[in-house]
């Protein structure tokens, strides 16, 4: 984990990192201290996304292959649904990547999952974020690096507008393409560095873990 600004990043390169995305799908939803207890060989955790009242993902969520969730391209209020939105993905040649909701392709997909708004596509910044807007929040997200073997979880401790979020991505880590997960609920869960994960903010639908190769 390393500080940058307002913010903690966890660099993972994926030739060392298994980046994966899951949802256990429990009615009552996921608990990552739950979860943690059921994967020990996790070292890495973060809640994946926007999800719903019904504790079941907002949209799109592949987790090992399988599609337990379909692509939500529905307009619709809040920030699920502030296109563009959209996917991160992690694909079987060892690369991960975040695309556009509308332009999507499963090939090769492993895991996925979908939330909103992006926060950058192609290192430009989401057209509705506005620098110095007031609306501050403690946020968490996901960016890919441009050769698509890096990924970063990012999880601020301090409120800050989705403008300085997505500049975060662009301007510290050099990421061009980057995902809003969630807000004032996330968490980012460290081995070793973190405190137990807090089942107040919680639960969550899906996950995203990553555990040492």
């Amino acid at each position: 984990m390393r500080g940058i600004g307002p913010a903690d990043a966890v660099v993972l390169p994926l030739d060392r990192w298994d980046v994966r995305v899951d949802w256990p799908q429990d009615p009552e939803g996921t608990d990552l201290g739950a979860y943690l207890d059921a994967h020990p060989e996790v070292t890495v955790l973060t809640n994946a996304g926007i999800f719903s009242t019904d504790l079941t993902p907002g949209g799109l969520l592949v987790a090992d292959g399988q599609e337990l969730r379909e692509l939500n391209l529905a307009d619709g209020g809040g920030n699920f649904h502030l296109k563009p939105n959209a996917v991160f993905a992690v694909h079987d040649d060892g690369t991960a990547a975040v695309v556009d909701s509308t332009v999507y392709d499963p090939t090769g997909v492993v895991h996925a999952t979908q939330s909103g708004p992006a926060l950058l596509l192609d290192g430009e910044v989401h057209p509705e974020f506005r620098e110095g807007s007031e609306n501050v929040a403690i946020r968490s997200g996901v960016g890919v690096s441009p050769d698509g073997r890096t990924v970063y979880l990012v999880a601020t401790f301090r409120p800050v507008n989705l403008w300085d979020f997505a500049t975060l991505f662009r301007d510290e880590l050099g990421v061009d393409d980057a995902l809003y997960l969630d807000g004032q609920i996330s968490q980012l869960w460290v081995d070793g560095l973190s405190d137990d994960p807090l089942p107040y903010l919680g639960p969550y639908a899906g996950v995203i873990t990553a555990s040492p190769r």
